[in-house]
């Protein structure tokens, strides 16, 4: 029997997952001071956020695929390392469009963060119960990375100004790339990789006109050349990617996997929460800041009651799947998810710490009942020599609706709030926009919750998979 790695490998690993998540949410409280540094104005602060999460979710089946064909080890410590020195570029940037530009690298760097992350936990720990330790710990770090990066933010922010959110990342980024060298084996499946070039620029092509075109609408309207190209360009590109994929060979994502509910519902569930629950921290700090008036250290200690509950559930969650169905813990995490999302509902303008801290509770019960199970439910579809495509698989369709759900959640508020930040009429549009947002997602995320519990009812076992046997993880 091989030895049980030590604690140097899941933390060398988790180090690396921590600052790319962190990146996601750090950089939602800065951005009213960065928006005024770098004179920018909503869309552009949207831009600053999904520059990252685009490149993310479009590189991350391509990420999965180099670290099953070249190793996975250096897959991962690649991503660190180019990660590492794009967040300097970050802090350094004169001007927004060179911060966007280090932001889209830092991106494409966290898709090989990502999905290395994953495909190396299930490779080391193949015990169906040490793996799921392993998720549901490495769920936990995922969730405390995105609501702790508000706290940290805030008070990076005050101390030493927006650029402090980047430097950060350098001391633990050298961590996980010295961790990870000494204490992480090498292992990759090439004969069951797929390097798709076409379905890679197509994926990227439409995510990216999409995006563009629903953040640019507001400036150009739905009419203008500029919107109507650019959603033209994503439909067709969304079409030949969808043709690229299934008459490919061999694609980067096989579409006959989607065929069985135990594979798809799980990223159906992971984009649902992706578009809600991750998006929703962009509107909830410009709402604290710009709203209700708070600093940067402010709406930090303001996102901690979410903090703390996420943390506290986050680790129970993946170690009740070995104990219920994977599909049970889901339901429960995506019903409190949705219910905390529509509840937002309730909020105004002068809402208080206290009711504020209630809502939060209640979507960090959510968020931590749901990431790690999702996650373990994707990767254990597949058989084990797949790791690489089910960890990006589950990572994209949450990354993909992170993205989406900025640009159009984003895209309701600012409609509805107007452009004079700081006035009664601002904050009034804003917190309708907020409903209105909240009310969406919420539905969205129950139906997601009814969707995850009707397939209970379908039948066990991992997708069938010409590329090897199957291994199952605890409880799916």
């Amino acid at each position: 029997m091989p030895a049980r790695p030590g604690w140097r490998l899941p933390l060398g690993l988790m180090l690396g997952a921590f600052i790319a998540l962190l990146d996601v949410s750090i950089v939602t409280v800065a951005l009213p001071d960065i928006g005024a540094d770098l004179d920018t104005g909503t869309s552009g602060m949207q831009w600053i956020v999904d520059a990252y999460t685009l490149p993310l979710s479009a590189l991350l089946l391509s990420s999965g695929a180099v670290g099953d064909r070249w190793g996975r080890k250096r897959a991962y410590l690649a991503g660190v390392a180019v990660f590492t020195l794009a967040s300097i570029a970050c802090a350094a940037a004169p001007t927004s469009g060179g911060l966007i530009a280090a932001r889209a690298v830092q991106g494409a760097a966290a898709a090989l963060v990502f999905t290395g992350t994953l495909s190396n936990l299930v490779q080391a720990f193949p015990e169906p119960h040490a793996r799921a330790r392993m998720l549901g710990i490495n769920g936990a770090v995922a969730g405390a990375a995105i609501v702790a990066g508000p706290l940290l933010g805030g008070l990076l922010v005050d101390a030493v100004g927006w650029r402090g959110i980047f430097v950060i990342n350098l001391p633990v980024g050298l961590a996980a790339l010295w961790l990870g060298v000494r204490a992480i084996p090498e292992s990759s499946d090439p004969e069951h990789a797929a390097f798709d070039p076409a379905g890679q620029v197509l994926g990227l092509v439409m995510l990216g006109t999409l995006t563009y075109g629903l953040i640019e609408s507001r400036e150009y309207g739905w009419s203008s050349a500029q919107t109507l190209t650019s959603l033209a360009v994503a439909a067709v590109a969304a079409a030949g990617f969808v043709l690229a994929e299934r008459h490919g060979a061999p694609p980067m994502l096989p579409l006959r996997l989607f065929r069985d509910a135990r594979f798809t519902v799980p990223n159906v569930a992971s984009f649902v929460l992706g578009f809600g629950t991750s998006a929703v921290f962009f509107l909830l700090s410009l709402y604290l800041q710009q709203v209700q008036g708070h600093s940067a250290m402010s709406t930090g200690l303001r996102f901690l009651p979410l903090t703390l509950s996420l943390s506290a559930v986050s680790p129970f969650a993946t170690r009740l799947c070995a104990r219920f169905r994977t599909t049970t813990v889901m339901t429960a995490g995506y019903a409190l998810s949705g219910a905390a999302l529509a509840g937002l509902a309730l909020l105004a303008p002068d809402t208080g710490f206290w009711p504020f801290a209630a809502l939060s509770v209640l979507l960090g019960a959510g968020m931590g009942a749901s990431i790690g199970p999702t996650q373990l439910a994707g990767v254990a579809a597949l058989p084990v020599q797949r790791s690489g495509l089910g960890a990006a698989c589950i990572s994209t369709t949450r990354q993909v609706g992170t993205a989406l759900g900025v640009a159009v959640l984003g895209l309701i508020v600012a409609a509805q709030a107007g452009s004079s930040v700081g006035s009664e009429q601002y904050a009034h549009g804003f917190v309708r926009g907020l409903h209105i947002a909240g009310l969406a997602t919420g539905a969205a995320t129950l139906a997601a919750a009814g969707l995850i519990a009707g397939s209970a009812r379908g039948r066990r076992g991992p997708v069938a998979d010409p590329a090897g046997p199957s291994v199952r993880a605890a409880g799916v």
